[in-house]
């Protein structure tokens, strides 16, 4: 089966007549006004991240020079593209220089963008997108549905077709087990493919890229494959790795309702491989940014983190997906890009101007106002805007709208009865104006004033209000292991605490076989415990191993906040052995499992070359109906152990 092309689809999808769309859209945003209820601070956090990406934007060449500087200096290529044919060239250059012939995808809207894809097919290049939502569309023939749900527009029934028709496999439709199709067909392609491609959310000038995923099938492409490049639009870049904490803030929690995403990913350093060092490049795509950059009205859509939050409440949107735009990116965002990034066009009437879209912005992009300037230059709108221009003259007057109002009633009758133009059937009997003196000459509404709405929380957004001092006051005050637990709870993962090799090796005992324990000073004395006992198991030193049950790992420390563990997993075998078992245990220092995001971001710069992986419990997958499958691409289940030597 060849999936480098889009061939013409089997499966039809008709824009407006599936609820698909506009229901996994509503889940988004449940998922987000649930977990906003925790965030007091969220109006200050995007306050926050507006003045960083403001003061990237303002110091764009400068960031950017220094970000080529630090790669450079650990061994990277970094490659500029000022379109993208200059894009797509400069990979097949570097495909050509490494003897590619397959490639694995992570998912990347920017290699969308460049149409990538396409490329390396006409070159020849096999590619598979490692992503289920984007394997889906790849398999359909379909453009991505959505920012970060591809398949979105898609119902499981249709997927389970899609697999039958291209990959020969006819099973059962509920999404665990479609999920559980596709990992089995694209997992052995990691080992098989010569490059891996990867998009890139946000980058700092000290040469720390910054890569979040749900399904661990990034975790795959970035590691194994010979050769890694990472793709990234220049506005991606950041002041400073410590701005990253209010992005991993922000970002998780709009786009798909969580606290962290199942693994964030800090690449600063070549990552090795049995075989020697892994070869990097990054390619730094304009495209259309640097003009938008220099538009003083348009620069900040620049800002944007490409969360999808502006999508999922869009009631454009949610009527065909991303299709109805005939864009890679769509919505509001899209609207505003357009003009800009090539191949430019003019969307901007796809909007109603309701302005959900600006409030649920996690940057604050002032998204209603700047569609509302593109119209203004927008020759889609030039009869609108004589048509609104006189409808404004006519109602910033009063006595010119109730002396013009019996002509227009009187015309609206026949106009109606005719079939007329929209709008005229709709008139009310009587007008708001005679309304009102009606009441009042019936002795109500004499006082009514117009008076803002309560604070509520409406669907897909949150106003706080109150002393956020005295709330965190009234709040109960949990032990950071408490609040770990917690976390780890909420993102299907477990807390346990033992002591000493002798009672670990006994827990151990139980997890699933064979047993595959990282070659780590704590787990040598486990090891032996494990071979008096006579349980199935191995020290991984330089060998990658085959697939196990139960890998063990020790980690570099815990953030309670998240539920997030952090894992050093740059070098060896240890890159590779947890992604491959059914369970993987993460042994947890007591005096690192207190860490705030701002520690582990300190801890991660203060790295060595190569990798660092934070796990918010394990690998995830909702690409299908929106519905949760674990163990996307990774192990089914993840336990935290809170480990202490004997004294």
């Amino acid at each position: 089966m060849d999936v480098t092309t889009h061939p013409e689809p089997k499966i039809a999808f008709t824009l407006g007549r599936s609820p698909a769309v506009r229901v996994a859209a509503q889940r988004a945003l449940m998922a987000r006004d649930c977990l906003l209820g925790d965030y007091p601070l969220w109006e200050d956090w995007r306050r926050q991240a507006r003045a960083i990406k403001t003061e990237a934007l303002a110091r764009l060449d400068e960031y950017l020079e220094e970000l080529e500087a630090a790669v450079t200096a650990w061994g990277g290529r970094v490659l500029r593209a000022r379109d993208a044919p200059e894009a797509n060239r400069l990979i097949l250059q570097v495909a050509r220089e490494h003897g590619v012939q397959e490639v694995v995808k992570a998912k990347s809207m920017t290699t969308e963008e460049i149409g990538l894809n396409a490329a390396l097919a006409a070159a020849g290049i096999w590619t598979l997108e490692t992503d289920l939502g984007e394997f889906i569309v790849q398999l359909a023939g379909h453009p991505p549905a959505h920012l970060t749900a591809p398949a979105l527009h898609l119902n499981r029934y249709q997927i389970a077709e899609i697999f039958a028709e291209h990959l020969g496999l006819r099973g059962s439709a509920e999404p665990e087990s479609l999920a559980r199709v596709a990992t089995a067909y694209i997992n052995p392609h990691f080992f098989e493919a010569q490059m891996g491609i990867t998009g890139v959310n946000c980058a700092a000038p000290d040469g720390t890229l910054v890569l979040l995923e749900n399904e661990s099938n990034l975790r795959f492409t970035a590691t194994l494959p010979k050769v890694h490049l990472a793709l990234m639009g220049l506005e991606k870049i950041i002041p400073r790795l410590t701005d990253a904490e209010v992005i991993l803030r922000l970002l998780p929690a709009s786009a798909t309702g969580q606290r962290l995403t199942a693994l964030v990913h800090f690449i600063r350093g070549l990552k090795s491989q049995p075989r020697g060092q892994q070869a990097f490049y990054l390619v730094i795509l304009d495209n259309g940014r640097r003009r938008l950059a220099a538009d003083p009205d348009m620069a900040e859509a620049l800002y944007c983190l490409r969360c999808g939050a502006c999508l999922n409440i869009c009631p454009i949107f949610q009527v065909g997906a991303a299709h109805l735009y005939g864009r890679v990116y769509p919505g509001a965002i899209g609207i505003l890009l357009a003009p800009y990034l090539a191949p430019t066009g003019d969307i901007c009437d796809l909007c109603t101007q309701c302005g959900a879209c600006q409030e649920i912005c996690p940057v604050g992009l002032r998204l209603t106002e700047k569609i509302r300037t593109l119209r203004r230059h927008s020759p889609r709108f030039r009869q609108l805007r004589l048509c609104s221009a006189a409808a404004g003259l006519v109602l910033s007057r009063p006595w010119w709208y109730r002396g013009l109002e019996p002509a227009w009633r009187a015309l609206a009758g026949p106009v109606a009865r005719h079939g007329g133009l929209p709008g005229f059937a709709s008139l009310a009997p009587i007008n708001f104006h005679r309304q009102l003196q009606a009441r009042q000459v019936a002795g109500f509404g004499r006082e009514y004033r117009h008076s803002p709405p309560p604070a509520s929380r409406e669907a897909g957004f949150s106003t706080f209000s109150g002393d956020k001092a005295a709330d965190h006051d009234q709040r109960e005050e949990v032990s950071p292991a408490a609040q770990l637990a917690t976390r780890l709870q909420e993102a299907a993962a477990s807390l346990q605490q033992v002591r000493g090799p002798a009672a670990l090796a006994r827990h151990l005992a139980a997890a699933p076989p064979p047993l595959g324990l990282e070659d780590h000073p704590w787990l040598r004395p486990v090891a032996t415990e494990l071979g008096k006992m006579g349980v199935r198991h191995w020290l991984v030193r330089d060998d990658w191993a085959p697939e196990i049950g139960t890998a063990v790992t020790v980690a570099l420390g815990a953030i309670p906040e998240t539920g997030s563990v952090l894992v050093d997993s740059g070098r060896g075998p240890a890159s590779v052995l947890p992604f491959r078992a059914k369970k993987h245990v993460l042994l947890v220092p007591r005096d690192r499992a207190d860490l705030s995001l701002s520690q582990a971001l300190a801890l991660v710069q203060n790295r060595g070359p190569g990798l660092v992986s934070w796990l918010t419990g394990p690998s995830r997958t909702a690409d299908i109906e929106k519905v949760l499958v674990l163990g996307a691409q990774g192990p089914m289940s993840l336990e935290t152990i809170l480990y202490q030597e004997e004294d």
